[in-house]
């Protein structure tokens, strides 16, 4: 049972929390590699663009710290004034070096087929790149495969867009030997320049300005098999990233997972303790073990990742308030108030007010 002094320091936790740690979400280091080896191909000196953007090139391993995403979006829109190329993400993702590759992409590279691939690639990037979030519908007729990048605004993410879903779709690729049999191809971005380009690469419609990145495809395909399949090495890869990613060095200690999995349910699913437990593939009955062993409850966590995630919107967005309430899962805007102002001291607009400005990064 969770005791009143507990909950008491518990908001007093959250109200001391440095803003800037909670707000940056991230991707992971290997994107450096991605851009480096880019830039060496196309005999573009790395440093000059890395040092612009505040991030040292050789920064790149699985261990290092992570990246922020805002920064890594940047890196990529620099690279392709660099190179001169405005399609430099579609044609980073069309020449990936696999040799580079994170422990992620092995890991569904290995799996046996395209829907465990993808089921791979989305359970275990939550734990990597913190600013993406992934969804995948493969109950109808057409596969869905969707994406979200966060980054404050004014932040522009189209060569960051086109390199994921290019990716995504150049993986598949290879390790089927089959075309991914797409039928529309959505981005989140309102830049249509690089559209033929794109339509050429994905074989089908491409819509922008859409509220999130999608993919739908034929769902027969998710049966194909990969020819990269390795269950052996797909077992060991998977063990490797469910020990490495709980483990106090990747920085993913299990509140800070459980805040994001809360974070990613928004407000279209209700965030319970069950469904979360689902989510992370383990029973209620662990989760509940693992939170006393932390000396939390549930609902603190709760708080802790609503809390986190209304500072960024309300510091790094211009979001109206009741957009962010809604967001966050409240029906009413005096709720959230209420709630922002037991976790954080202060009301939302006055706490938005006395933030950095929106530019400041």
């Amino acid at each position: 049972m969770n005791r009143p002094g507990a909950e008491v320091a518990a908001l007093e936790a959250l109200r001391q929390t440095p803003v800037q740690n909670e707000l940056e979400p991230s991707l992971s280091p290997r994107f450096v590699a991605y851009v480096r080896d880019y830039l060496l191909d196309h005999g573009i000196a790395p440093e000059p663009v890395f040092r612009q953007c505040g991030i040292e090139s050789s920064r790149c391993e699985e261990l290092d710290a992570a990246v922020p995403a805002r920064q890594i979006a940047s890196l990529l829109e620099l690279a392709a004034q660099y190179s001169d190329n405005p399609c430099m993400g579609l044609h980073m993702a069309q020449r990936y070096h696999y040799e580079s590759a994170s422990l992620l992409i092995l890991a569904m590279l290995a799996a046996p087929s395209v829907g465990d691939g993808i089921r791979c690639l989305c359970h275990y990037d939550r734990y990597v790149d913190t600013a993406i979030a992934i969804n995948f519908d493969f109950s109808k007729s057409l596969a869905e495969f969707s994406y979200r990048v966060i980054v404050p605004e004014g932040v522009a993410v189209k060569q960051l867009n086109e390199y994921l879903q290019g990716f995504l779709v150049q993986a598949l690729n290879t390790a089927t030997r089959i075309p991914v049999p797409i039928k529309q191809v959505c981005f989140s971005h309102d830049d249509d320049r690089n559209a033929e380009a794109l339509e050429a690469f994905f074989k089908a419609p491409v819509k922008f300005s859409c509220p999130d990145n999608r993919l739908f495809f034929d769902r027969s395909y998710l049966q194909e098999r990969f020819h990269t399949s390795h269950n052996l090495l797909h077992e060991i890869l998977v063990n490797a990233m469910k020990t490495y990613f709980v483990s106090e060095q990747s920085g993913n200690g299990f509140v800070d997972i459980l805040c994001r999995e809360i974070i990613r349910c928004g407000a279209d699913e209700s965030a319970t303790l069950e469904k979360i437990a689902e989510r992370l593939a383990i029973s209620p009955r662990t989760l509940r073990r693992r939170l006393s062993s932390e000396g939390r409850s549930f609902r603190e966590v709760k708080n802790l990742a609503r809390a986190k995630r209304a500072k960024y919107y309300l510091r790094r967005t211009t979001m109206p308030i009741a957009e962010i309430a809604y967001e966050l899962g409240f029906s009413e805007l005096s709720a959230f108030s209420r709630a922002f102002r037991s976790w954080v001291g202060q009301a939302p607009q006055a706490y938005r007010e006395q933030g950095e400005p929106l530019s400041g990064e």
